[in-house]
């Protein structure tokens, strides 16, 4: 050999063994982050099995070997993205490195802040766009702190642990390894923590949040999986074991991403887990969204293209509403009173309306024994469902009697009071008099008195912090007392139970106190405390029409809109869902005249209208209603319903779910997953256990009802509007 290329062989050597040293830490590195990929996927799929409430009736192997199959994928594939940043972050870094190695360090923590306040910045500015938020300086400065502290965070993260993991893997002594460990430990702790209350704290609720806090959650476990596997990978077993894990991993990846026999049979086996969506339902909505974006689709065209895809599969006409939703109106015989007397002639109507209440709650005597007597005093329909699971789907049902809508009923409350020259007014807390005009200025009344609810102009989130059921009710009675014995139509809507989570706790514990409420009992504390004081105030208004001698002449209606959750699967507001803790409600008629009873057919919000329309004024037009007159269901006898009861749930503002109730079964219809749920009304709990599979033949049913349906159209429409 030449002198010359032996000298150069010489030199090239030293190179060839760094580049060769660089591509194995590279790919040790790369094994490390697909082998924490598939950690904290595994992880996912342990804790969605631990908090899944949908687990009755379901083969658990089948549904674990597909989550796992699915997170196993996930996982790989994420820790592979990760590699990459990291690769890159480093090799941008690479020249100040030689030059300056702390600012180095200081400029990839920087890099990682600055990944996480991009990652971050659409959740952080929709927080603060709220009603409240975006009143003050809060909402201009909010999102930028908010970033500001996200930023800061991951940096501070990827300092100490680029700090932990370099001292793993250079082998040092005990202290190094005790620091990564130490590292791995508290980062562990933290995403654990966040997850927690993703999965038990905000359930179901805004799906931003959820996506955040699991995207924050799994980059801290992930970190702490790096960092442990760092440590043991010192040791040439757990490294070669290491190796086979990613590669194992990347081969499974690659096979599902290929075979769409694969993929159908995960679909298929985890298609249950849209009635439950946890981390599994979430992870298969995100990979449809996915595609559907690689097909050049946004989340409404998807949706769209779900829905077809279940006019085909139900054979329905995509163009056909069932005709008897358009039939005209058939008379049901009724019992005394229910040809009604003119409201021109005697009566007034009093409603008072109770936002967020349970029927179970408002029918138990010892949480509200106004309620429950009022209740035998009147009629009391004991399975009363609402058209929706939130405000905006119930009232313009309640006020309307039509599941199209408001402008498409014969007659709603306030056109009946209209009819009959009487002027309406209503009684209303400031918080829910917004919201209200805003987004259904249909409910609009002759006459407002607005009553405040928030001690410094507003609180974050969900509600009021100051009750107005008390002072509500003696505005009331001081407004009947000076109109002497000119007719009325008083809409009292109370707001109260809806805020029993932000209401002052000083006022929650004096009314507990007041009232005896013990700490035991079926329902959340707080919630039992607000109800039974407004339900004092109840009390005291009916009192109240006696002493005025109006109790005689006054048509009473005792109602909600929806219910709440109380913790039910981890759920704790409204909306969202169709449960029958969210959709059972109270509904108490009291009539003059008319006996008192209780009725236990089905029976729904969308009854009200056509029974004061034909309880209070002489042939009032019928046709377009969607409802019964309820006084019907006091005949011996009574006449079947002509048609099924309706309702709608939504999820950030646009339908998630529809269902439909018949017979002895409820259906509900996810709309973003597209697979029916069927539900026994008979069982203890009817929504426990999804019993589609084992009644096929009732399921097809009511999904070619549901399909045909107003409900379902509607929503039909909406997607069609936000495809636009």
């Amino acid at each position: 050999m030449p002198r010359t290329s032996h000298h150069a062989a010489l030199h090239r050597a030293p190179r060839i063994a760094r580049l060769a040293a660089r591509c194995s830490r590279s790919s040790d590195a790369l094994a490390r982050c697909v082998s924490s990929g598939v950690a904290v996927g595994l992880g996912a799929v342990a804790a969605d099995t631990v908090v899944r409430h949908g687990a009755a009736g379901v083969a658990l192997a089948g549904h674990l070997r597909a989550a796992v199959g699915l997170y196993v994928a996930v996982g790989a594939s994420v820790g592979l993205a990760a590699w990459a940043v990291v690769t890159v972050v480093r090799l941008l870094a690479t020249p100040l490195e030689r030059r300056a190695p702390r600012a180095a360090e200081v400029a990839r923590a920087a890099a990682y802040g600055s990944l996480a306040v991009a990652a971050l910045s659409s959740t952080a500015f929709w927080a603060f766009s709220g009603r409240i938020a975006n009143a003050g300086a809060l909402g201009t400065v909010g999102p930028y702190l908010a970033l500001a502290g996200a930023g800061l965070a991951a940096s501070t993260v990827a300092l100490f642990h680029g700090r932990a993991v370099r001292a793993a893997d250079a082998g040092r002594a005990a202290g190094g390894s005790a620091r990564a460990a130490a590292t791995a430990a508290a980062l562990a702790l933290l995403g654990a923590a966040l997850v927690i209350v993703d999965l038990t704290v905000l359930v179901a609720i805004y799906r931003r949040l959820h996506t955040a806090l699991e995207l924050c959650g799994a980059a801290l476990l992930g970190c702490a999986c790096f960092s442990g596997l760092t440590l043991v990978a010192r040791r040439a077993p757990a490294r070669t074991a290491i190796r086979a894990t990613a590669v194992a991993a990347a081969a499974w990846t690659l096979a599902l991403a290929s075979s769409p026999w694969l993929r159908g049979w995960h679909q298929e086996a985890l298609a249950h887990t849209g009635r439950d969506p946890v981390y599994v339902g979430r992870m298969l909505r995100r990979i449809e969204l996915a595609q559907a974006i690689l097909r050049g689709e946004d989340r409404a065209e998807m949706r769209a293209s779900r829905l077809d895809e279940l006019r085909d599969r139900y054979d329905v006409d995509t163009s056909t509403r069932d005709p008897r939703w358009d039939a005209a109106w058939r008379a049901r015989p009724g019992a005394a009173g229910s040809g009604g007397r003119a409201l021109a002639a005697d009566f007034n109507v009093l409603v008072y309306y109770v936002d967020s209440l349970r029927s179970d709650v408002a029918y138990d005597e010892e949480v509200m024994p106004n309620a429950a007597a009022l209740s035998r005093q009147a009629i009391r329909f004991e399975r009363a469902y609402s058209t929706g699971s939130d405000t905006l789907r119930a009232l313009p049902g309640l006020l309307g009697g039509s599941y199209d809508g408001l402008e498409r009923s014969p007659g709603s409350l306030l056109g009946l009071a209209k009819r009959l020259e009487t002027p309406t007014t209503l009684f209303i807390p400031a918080s829910a008099a917004d919201f209200i005009s805003l987004l259904l200025p249909a409910f609009a009344f002759d006459e407002t008195y607005r009553l405040p609810d928030h001690a410094r102009g507003g609180v974050w989130g969900y509600g009021a912090d100051q009750p107005t059921a008390g002072p509500m009710v003696d505005h009331v009675l001081s407004w009947l007392a000076q109109r002497g014995s000119q007719r009325f139509f008083a809409w009292l809507f109370n707001f109260d139970v809806h805020n029993w989570h932000e209401l002052d706790g000083t006022y929650v514990e004096g009314a507990a106190e007041r009232y005896k409420v013990p700490a035991e009992g079926r329902w959340n504390w707080r919630y039992r405390v607000v109800a039974r004081s407004l339900d004092e105030h109840l009390g005291r208004l009916l009192r109240g029409l006696e002493e005025l001698d109006l109790a005689d002449r006054t048509v009473v209606l005792f109602v909600s809109d929806h219910g709440e959750a109380l913790g039910y699967r981890g759920f704790w507001p409204h909306s969202t869902f169709l449960w029958e803790s969210l959709l059972r409600v109270p509904l108490v008629l009291r009539v003059p005249g008319v006996p008192p009873t209780v009725v236990e057919e089905r029976v729904s919000l969308i009854d009200v209208a056509p029974t004061m329309a034909r309880l209070l004024t002489p042939d009032p037009p019928m046709n377009g209603y969607h409802g019964e007159d309820l006084l019907g269901f006091l005949d011996p006898e009574p006449a079947p319903r002509r048609l099924p009861l309706l309702a709608a749930a939504v999820s950030e503002q646009q339908i998630a779910r529809v269902g439909i109730v018949d017979g002895r079964y409820k259906l509900v219809l996810p709309l973003e997953w597209g697979a029916p749920e069927l539900y026994d009304l008979s069982a203890p709990d009817p929504d426990e256990v999804d019993v589609s599979a084992a009644n096929a033949r009732e399921t097809l049913r009511l999904m070619g009802a549901l399909l045909r349906s107003p409900v379902f159209l509607a929503a039909e429409a909406e997607l069609e509007r936000a495809k636009r």
